[in-house]
């Protein structure tokens, strides 16, 4: 018999990460997105999928067991708003028509109110502190119905800020690896020297496949492995200076400059409110994660940031 085929819908770094895992444990997968992904990914078999064609992708899924939610969408609030309810009333749809198993690729955005608990566990409350939240929250709460009401096998798996090779849609890139790449100082747009735990991608997609693959996990959220103890942002972007032979120090961009830059850089406008997470300790326990899978290997910093930095060298 042919084995059941894992199925990733998104084609980015954590959608890939989920692929190179499966492909390491000899299991049959395909990424699926709207385009043919490039680079490496290319040669991962892919199905062209449009998350918001709820017939698509109920073809697409008719001989998938596990369905990986990894995409994201444009940063733009409204778009959120319009989209998030169709792709997950679709995937939804999909898996329990095709009793495939949904496994979400989640963040905290859910989480508040700010400021956030110290440390951040499984059982924060979701009293979302942000628009772009108060969306993730409608979504995870979707989702959980689904399992108490429609019998759907999901889990929700979330992630710090994350890192890794190829990583450019976070603020820690944006904001700062990226000027180093250029030979400048890093800029920070909240407090660089507040711990602030960040999840490393090829770890949270061999964790993902872990949980896939574990009967026990669903019904359940969960906290991807992240490396511990957080450390401050300065940090870590000390360590990429000095692998960049860039400039060490870290520009602070107080908030009235922030506020006038929102005029003419568009996406601060969607930042600025996700900034509170910045203004705290954000701390990311994994330890649930942990204690039910002890022999996993979670990537200290140090080689992390080496692994992000000769990445983005080589583009």
């Amino acid at each position: 018999m042919t084995s059941p085929l894992h199925l990733i819908l998104g084609d980015g770094v954590v959608g890939r990460a989920v692929a190179d895992e499966l492909a390491r444990r000899g299991l049959p997968h395909a990424l699926a997105s709207r385009t043919a992904p490039d680079g490496p990914a290319a040669a991962v078999p892919h199905r062209r999928v449009d998350a918001l064609d709820l017939d698509g992708l109920r073809a697409a899924t008719a001989d998938v067991s596990h369905l990986y939610l990894t995409l994201g969408l444009p940063y733009n609030t409204r778009v959120w708003q319009r989209d998030w309810p169709r792709v997950i009333d679709n995937a939804i749809a999909a898996a329990r028509e095709n009793g495939c198993r949904l496994v979400m690729f989640d963040n905290v955005y859910p989480y508040g109110p700010a400021p956030l608990r110290v440390p951040m566990r499984e059982d924060h409350p979701w009293q979302a502190a942000s628009r772009k939240g108060a969306v993730r929250q409608a979504v995870d709460e979707r989702l959980h119905r689904a399992a108490r009401d429609e019998g759907v096998r999901m889990l929700i798996a979330r992630s710090a800020d994350f890192y890794g090779p190829g990583v450019r849609n976070s603020l820690l890139y944006a904001a700062a690896i990226e000027r180093q790449l250029q030979g400048k100082a890093a800029q920070c747009l909240s407090n660089p020297d507040l711990p602030h735990s960040y999840t490393y991608t090829g770890d949270a997609g061999r964790a993902l496949v872990q949980l896939a693959l574990d009967e026990q996990a669903y019904g359940q959220d969960w906290h991807l492995p992240t490396a511990e103890p957080a450390p401050t942002t300065r940090e870590l972007l000390t360590l990429s200076a000095q692998l960049l032979g860039a400039p060490q120090g870290v520009q602070v961009l107080p908030r009235p400059v922030l506020a006038l830059l929102q005029w003419f850089v568009p996406m601060l406008r969607e930042v600025r409110e996700m900034l509170y997470q910045g203004d705290h300790a954000y701390v990311f326990s994994s330890a649930k994660f942990m204690q039910r899978y002890p022999d996993f290997r979670v990537t200290p910093y140090a080689e992390g940031i080496a692994e992000m930095v000769r990445s983005l060298q080589v583009r």
